[in-house]
């Protein structure tokens, strides 16, 4: 885990100390390499910090899920879209929710998975870091309890991550 100040992405690149291009991020992860770069900011903000790097770790987990462990989340968020289920469980997520089109969930587009993957490591977030009450933990109660039943049917018996 690297430290770094004033983090920003543009054009996929990460960027840091330049406050002039792109969008400012608090962490991105680096699968290849293993390694997960935080913003010095958050160090200050302990609850905001577990929240992130729960989050970041999580990206690991959903690379080595396997195929048959992502469509059955993907179809949990399916069955909320069709239910038209407000809110998320992270700012990442909710981002990415809010960009979607109707087509993306039909045809499973590259903005679909990305958001299914954010989607997946907020609800790890929210399950794991130990935060109850987080202004970003919109989605509804009935709605998080299907997915956190998800994740412990899936973790529970275990699965090659």
């Amino acid at each position: 885990m690297r430290d770094r100040t004033r983090l920003r992405v543009h054009r996929g690149k990460l960027l840091w100390g330049d406050p002039a291009r792109g969008v400012p991020v608090y962490a991105a992860c680096f699968l290849p390499e293993r390694e997960i770069v935080v913003q010095s900011e958050l160090l200050r903000r302990p609850q905001r910090f577990r929240l992130i790097l729960v989050h970041e770790i999580f990206h690991f987990a959903w690379r080595r899920l396997g195929n048959a462990r992502r469509a059955e989340f993907s179809s949990i968020l399916e069955a909320e879209q069709q239910g038209r289920a407000r809110g998320e469980l992270g700012e990442s997520s909710h981002l990415k929710k809010a960009r979607l089109e109707r087509r993306d969930c039909d045809t499973k587009s590259r903005a679909w998975r990305d958001y299914a993957c954010e989607s997946f490591c907020d609800t790890a977030a929210w399950l794991f870091s130990g935060i109850k009450k987080d202004v970003e933990f919109t989605l509804g109660r009935g709605w998080r309890a299907r997915r956190a039943r998800w994740f412990e049917a899936c973790f529970e018996v275990g699965c090659k991550c």
